[in-house]
């Protein structure tokens, strides 16, 4: 019966993110013109409201426009795009936009073979490391097998459903069995416990490093190299048709482009344009 009681938990669920947002089909836009609608989950630099205008910006948001442009030049219809809603628990903007079909989900998105079973992805927009941070008075360190013992008073903390979860246990498993981990909502969350002193170190992508330096935030970046950069993209739910004109426009010619590299250095800084691949 509990069972019966999770599952039908679930159904209502999924059938409630379904209802919350609605959007135009790329079919419909093709042959009428009409809306994209998007939800975004917030990351400072990639897409985020300005308080003072009320205007959404970041390398996202001016890649959209962009995009927008293309529609119109390549078939001549008008498309708007629609900010609906922000979503502001990682879990549910990825369980709202795989369960809603139309509607673009927009933030730092890693491209994962997981995560292509059950959502549609655009190209890469982005190439973005990953880091490890902590508080600036943390003992430094430059590699994963000094943290049970530079580290060893020290916890882990990371957002939850996102890939720095596999990347903890894999640290947690062959490096520090005893090391404790726990789990946020928000890059956002994250650095404000480390900037109020949290005892913990961080795994998070290089532009929530980025927003942190530019507020001046009392953190540290650990010099430890988890390999090549991860891949950050739109998604979509399988049922949509939108991946057809993502994947004419978001092209590596478009990446190499003037205008994309404006983008980057506009809202992530001049010193970003030398990690993208």
């Amino acid at each position: 019966m509990k069972k019966l009681i999770v599952f039908v938990g679930l159904l209502l669920a999924t059938a409630t993110y379904a209802q919350k947002y609605k959007g135009d089909s790329w079919a419909k836009v093709k042959t009428s013109g009409g809306t994209l609608t998007v939800i975004y989950y917030e990351q400072p630099g990639l897409i985020y409201k300005d308080a003072a205008t009320g205007k959404m910006k970041g390398v996202c948001a001016d890649i959209l426009d962009d995009f927008t442009k293309f529609v119109q030049d390549k078939y001549g219809k008008k498309l708007t795009i629609n900010y609906a809603g922000q979503e502001q628990i990682f879990p549910d903007f990825l369980s709202i936009t795989q369960s809603t079909a139309n509607i673009l989900g927009v933030t730092n998105v890693t491209i994962t073979d997981e995560r292509k079973k059950i959502l549609k992805f655009t190209p890469s927009f982005m190439s973005n490391p990953v880091v490890m941070l902590s508080h600036k008075d943390a003992p430094s360190i430059s590699s994963v097998t000094e943290i049970a013992t530079t580290l060893k008073d020290y916890n882990a903390k990371v957002i939850t459903g996102s890939t720095h979860v596999k990347v903890i246990e894999k640290i947690k498993k062959e490096n520090a069995p005893a090391l404790k981990v726990s789990y946020a909502n928000s890059g956002g969350e994250i650095l404000k416990e480390l900037s109020d002193g949290g005892k913990f170190f961080t795994i998070l992508d290089f532009t929530e490093y980025i927003d942190a330096t530019r507020r001046q935030l009392p953190v540290k970046r650990h010099s430890v190299n988890f390999g090549a950069a991860e891949e950050l993209a739109f998604i979509m739910a399988k049922q949509t048709d939108w991946d057809q004109p993502w994947n004419e426009f978001l092209t590596p010619e478009y990446k190499k482009g003037v205008r994309y590299r404006k983008i980057i250095v506009d809202n992530l800084g001049a010193n970003f344009l030398g990690i993208l691949k």
